[in-house]
């Protein structure tokens, strides 16, 4: 079976058991926990949950839900606190004036964008919360800005995850088909590159000759 596939499989396998005794709680926990700071395997969690409601452990709908208000919710967790004691602790930090005031405009400028990002990275995700909320952006706009990176992480990956679970052996036959010319495209590329360098150094030398 495919790497990928076997991947999402082996996420499956490892939190199924957690899962199916204690259900849906462990996973908005997880979310919501990575929220505000702390690393917890939320997003492993919730491709499990995900992949386990195509076999019925899980209503695919509560479960999406659910996860983007405990992500919402975690978020906002982590922005009160960046908030509330953030400030102070940026201050003690080895930071200019100067620089600190660039950092609360380069979040007024792309803090929405960036919080939408981050959802997406494994670090921001957990961090971004507290940070934007340390260098005071509005809360209105972090709400709408974090509402919008939730919905779209949980659709990734929740609905992601479920339809490979519910078109497992289609994804398996197709990834299997185009496996060979996968490796035709790799081979034509690294000719391509090849042939670029070998006419760049030939270009060069030549330059260098006639001076």
């Amino acid at each position: 079976m495919n790497d990928i596939l076997q991947s999402f499989l082996a996420v499956m396998s490892n939190y199924e058991p957690m899962l199916v005794e204690y259900g849906l709680v462990v996973i908005l926990a997880a979310i919501a926990i990575e929220g505000f700071g702390i690393p917890a395997p939320g997003q492993s969690l919730l491709i499990a949950g995900a992949l386990l409601s195509t076999r019925g452990e899980f209503d695919i709908s509560l479960l999406l839900a659910s996860a983007w208000i405990a992500t919402i919710v975690g978020s906002a967790i982590g922005y009160v606190i960046g908030r509330v004691g953030g400030r102070k602790l940026l201050l003690h930090l080895p930071l200019r004036p100067s620089r600190l005031e660039r950092m609360e405009t380069f979040c007024q400028r792309y803090g929405t964008l960036l919080v939408i990002v981050s959802r997406f990275i494994d670090g921001p995700r957990q961090l971004t919360g507290i940070i934007v909320g340390s260098l005071k952006m509005p809360a209105i706009p972090f709400l709408v800005a974090t509402s919008a990176g939730a919905l779209l992480w949980v659709g990734f990956w929740g609905v992601g995850s479920y339809y490979v679970g519910q078109h497992m052996h289609i994804i398996n036959q197709a990834l299997g088909s185009i496996a060979p010319y996968t490796w035709v495209a790799t081979g034509l590329l690294v000719l391509v590159i090849g042939a670029y360098l070998l006419r760049k150094h030939n270009h060069r030398k030549s330059t260098d000759g006639r001076h």
